[in-house]
């Protein structure tokens, strides 16, 4: 079936580690032969980089330093690899090799959060729904890359979490934006993640939105050292990949073209809908109306990711604990439902 593979890892951090490692261990090295051939960097460069990033890592927090470490030697990889694979928002920035990539939206009358991944065509095989349960229960449901630990999701406390990465033009040496979601995911309430943010929102050029299932979201936009908090405006937030909290990005340069359109073509399909809910969030996600800059769209040429199109698509009901996972774009791509239980996700 056209559906990511679903992972189950759990324990302590070493455990859950060795575990990720071990069970994608191929595909862990098939990703680091894509972002090494994107990076655009020579390997003592990347792995200079990598060492940066350990440290700041290990500063946040010594658990994450030891699951990357464990993943490495599972995978049987150079520790440096999975380290530059957790910060490869921040290494790309280096070389402003960032696409304009994907469409993420709120409804917070009925706490529903998604969103369309828009990346690299030979992520796709590879990208896993990742499940891990911690020794006190906590656990996680994210769809994510082999080898790094955050990504887009949601917990069994009811907090989704959804990701765009935004051009500064800066290089960002900050808390890594994909360290940052696996913090948010381990959160317990949207007041741990607001205190978290308020300590670690710089060095970064992203867009994140989070919400739980009492209907409280917010969206926040890393600027550099600056960042930029809006609320949903008619109980919706919709974000593409420019700037709203300042015009930062023109709508006069090309490279921003794309994401102007599809965040306009989301606007007008909410505009037309009766209601903001699970099927106006779906046809939102699958609609490819603009041939140009769908939101919805097929892999094109790319001159950062080599190919570029819609990886994947999660939706996530936060009050009911479900998530709704498609893979890709075609005739046989459609929507798989799972639920967060005491024992972590399932699917059906």
């Amino acid at each position: 079936m056209n559906q990511f593979p679903l992972v189950h890892i759990s324990g302590n951090p070493l455990e859950r580690g060795e575990q990720h490692g071990e069970i994608l261990k191929h595909e862990i090295a098939q990703t680091i032969d894509f972002y090494h051939s994107i990076f655009n960097l020579p390997k003592a460069e990347i792995f200079k980089l990598a060492n940066y990033f350990q440290k700041i890592i290990g500063d946040f927090k010594p658990d994450y330093v030891a699951e990357i470490t464990a993943i490495a030697r599972a995978a049987g990889v150079e520790t440096g690899w999975i380290f530059a694979l957790n910060a490869r928002t921040e290494i790309l920035s280096r070389n402003n090799r960032i696409s304009n990539e994907c469409t993420a939206v709120y409804f917070r009358e009925q706490s529903i959060l998604g969103q369309n991944w828009d990346w690299g065509k030979a992520l796709e095989p590879l990208t896993v729904l990742m499940n891990i349960v911690q020794p006190d229960g906590h656990a996680i449901a994210m769809k994510t890359e082999p080898g790094i630990i955050g990504k887009i999701g949601m917990n069994n406390h009811g907090l989704g979490v959804c990701l765009n990465i935004l051009t500064l033009g800066q290089v960002q040496n900050g808390l890594p934006v994909h360290i940052v979601l696996r913090a948010i995911l381990d959160c317990g309430s949207l007041e741990q993640v607001e205190a978290l943010l308020a300590r670690h929102s710089s060095g970064k050029a992203s867009n994140i939105i989070v919400a739980d299932g009492g209907g409280n979201g917010f969206d926040m936009e890393f600027c550099g050292d600056q960042s930029y908090r809006l609320e949903p405006v008619a109980d919706t937030l919709i974000h593409t990949n420019h700037y709203l909290g300042d015009e930062i990005n023109s709508t006069s340069d090309p490279a921003f073209f794309g994401s102007y359109t599809l965040f306009d073509k989301a606007t007008e399909i909410l505009s037309r809908a009766k209601e903001q809910n699970l099927e106006t969030m779906f046809n939102m996600l699958s609609d490819d109306s603009n041939q140009a800059f769908p939101i919805y769209r097929n892999y094109v040429a790319d001159e950062s990711v080599q190919e570029l199109g819609t990886v994947g698509t999660v939706v996530m009901q936060l009050a009911q604990q479900r998530m709704h996972v498609r893979k890709g774009k075609g005739d046989d791509a459609h929507f798989y439902e799972y639920r967060m239980t005491e024992s972590g996700l399932l699917q059906g």
